[in-house]
């Protein structure tokens, strides 16, 4: 990745990007093709959670893709275009300035100035919040299917959330040998349909909807859970080795002051501005659960709507 001198803060950016998982990928090479002079800064590494899906399906044009390889090609794509990335990069500040731009604060001490920004941090899995959950992290409680899901091949696992991601985290399981349940406090699944059906139809995959995981049990390693039935209170025991967490994210937004919603994601209008104006977010900030290729049409867009603002307060 390009690497960029500390002290080189005096250059001025038409956009920064924050974070560079799809959508912030997306918005950069946007940003390139407008012609625009961008810099992606990434606190880990490009693609984000995309990029360690062994298959991402759904994605328009293309009929199968490694989640690697698919974020691997945008960030070609977006230095082909022009843009900067920087990763290892944590960004902890976005600060107003006078003069109508923004300075972004890194905790290496790095600092850099744009005209606009445009935040797609993403988030910080959602946990089941039970008393002994840290206890058993990488002991079998996960946040992510294809990170861990090899250690579990052939065994009982649980998918415990919704949407979209923990969709897919049930079929990554199904395809490596696994037997899952899915547990969820909702009366369905929801996500893309095709790929429910699939679950639907494995003979190793079991639903629990109305469900919440209650209780965890093990020695050194998960070895069962109690499940609540919220309807009638009753106590289901079972015994699995792992539980995999999609249970949504909590939005990485402490950098900047912009207002958020009840839930704690920012809240930004028809065009992707926050309430500061000159800074847009779009992504798991903004929504919980998208999938891919909304993320980076949203990317596109919120790139996109920089660029108008810019022409007009030029």
């Amino acid at each position: 990745m390009l690497v960029l001198d500390k002290k080189n803060t005096e250059v001025l950016y038409d956009i920064i990007i924050l974070g560079g998982g799809v959508a912030g990928l997306a918005a950069a090479m946007t940003a390139g093709q407008l012609g625009l002079h961008a810099l992606v800064l990434e606190k880990a590494v490009f693609g984000g959670a995309v990029a360690v899906l062994e298959t991402v399906s759904g994605y328009p044009g293309i009929e199968k893709i490694g989640g690697w390889e698919l974020t691997q090609t945008m960030v070609r794509q977006a230095k082909k275009v022009g843009c900067e990335l920087l990763d290892s990069i944590e960004v902890i500040a976005v600060e107003e300035l006078a003069n109508k731009t923004f300075n972004i604060k890194c905790s290496e001490g790095n600092q850099f100035r744009a005209r606009a920004v445009v935040i797609t941090t993403g988030g910080q899995p959602r946990l089941l919040g039970l008393e002994d959950e840290a206890r058993f992290a990488q002991r079998g409680i996960h946040t992510c299917a294809q990170c861990a899901g090899p250690r579990y091949m052939g065994r009982e696992v649980a998918v415990a959330g919704n949407g979209s991601w923990a969709v897919e985290a049930a079929l990554h399981l199904l395809s490596i040998g696994s037997r899952v349940k899915f547990i969820t406090g909702d009366a369905t699944m929801s996500g893309n349909v095709i790929l429910i059906n699939k679950l639907n139809s494995h003979k190793h995959f079991q639903f629990f909807g109305g469900y919440h995981v209650k209780e965890l049990y093990g020695a050194e390693h998960l070895e069962e859970i109690d499940m609540v039935e919220l309807d009638t209170g009753k106590i289901k025991n079972i015994k699995v080795s792992a539980v995999f967490v999609y249970r949504g994210i909590m939005p990485n937004i402490k950098i900047v002051t912009a207002r958020k919603d009840a839930k704690g994601f920012l809240l930004v209008d028809e065009n992707y501005m926050t309430s500061l104006p000159g800074v847009f977010a779009t992504g798991r900030v903004v929504y919980a659960d998208l999938p891919i290729q909304v993320l980076v049409g949203d990317g596109s867009k919120a790139s996109l709507s920089a660029a108008a603002w810019l022409q007009a307060d030029a």
